[in-house]
């Protein structure tokens, strides 16, 4: 297997799209650690994915520079450092216009979604350029480049991902580590089922869908695809 022997860290991955790529992570020979801010619900994942003890559970908050060093220190104790990076952490909020988005749900999601991306990045990428090797996958979305109404504050983090992702690339791609990020719509889930029974799910992307894609970029055929942001809008 292309991840025999590399360290992967998944996180968010107590949240419905992680499950997915844990599952196929999981099948590979890869030493494989996850991550969420909540030690209980990231158990119960765990759990109901069947993972092993082999799989390294490690709560952390990643807004928390502190929190993730903890983190990343339990990892190499174990394993040594990251090889792999897959970054689903992260969480929708909208339903307000720009005016009537208050300035502390603002920085609410920013922290959320774009401050949790840049202190994971930011603590992994160092430790895989001294190295000479690494990956990293970060989840985005297609609001990035397609803004949709009422989610301001979502839009504008996401697109803040997709940036930081292409600024990883531009600054370590010459020490082997390549950095992409994936932009899918619509997740479909249960969760997503129930918020909108009505909707036409042709346009969603599976869990599987998004997974694969992610696996696919951990490898050494994705190589060459470097700073890419890989729109996934479902089927027409």
């Amino acid at each position: 297997m292309e991840l025999d022997g590399r360290t992967v860290l998944v996180t968010g991955a107590a949240g419905h799209a992680a499950g997915a790529a844990i599952r196929a992570l999981a099948a590979t020979r890869a030493r494989l650690a996850i991550s969420g801010r909540d030690a209980g619900r990231l158990e119960q994942a765990a759990r109901e994915l069947g993972l092993g003890e082999e799989v390294l559970r490690v709560a952390a908050d990643l807004v928390d520079p502190a929190s993730v060093d903890a983190m990343l220190a339990a990892i190499s104790q174990r394993w040594g450092g990251v090889d792999v990076l897959v970054n689903y952490a992260g969480g929708w909020a909208g339903g307000q216009r720009l005016a009537e988005t208050t300035l502390a749900d603002w920085d609410a999601l920013m922290d959320r979604v774009l401050r949790t991306a840049i202190v994971i990045n930011r603590a992994v990428v160092g430790p895989m350029a001294a190295r000479g090797w690494g990956r990293i996958v970060n989840i985005a979305s297609s609001a990035a480049t397609q803004p949709r109404p009422r989610q301001a504050a979502y839009n504008v983090a996401k697109a803040g991902v997709v940036a930081l992702t292409a600024s990883i690339a531009q600054d370590y791609g010459r020490q082997g580590v390549v950095a992409n990020a994936i932009s899918p719509s619509l997740i479909d889930s249960e969760p997503g089922r129930q918020a909108k029974p009505a909707a036409e799910r042709q346009r969603w992307v599976s869990a599987e869908e998004l997974a694969a894609m992610a696996l696919y970029l951990c490898g050494e055929n994705a190589a060459a695809i470097n700073g890419a942001n890989i729109e996934m809008v479902g089927h027409y």
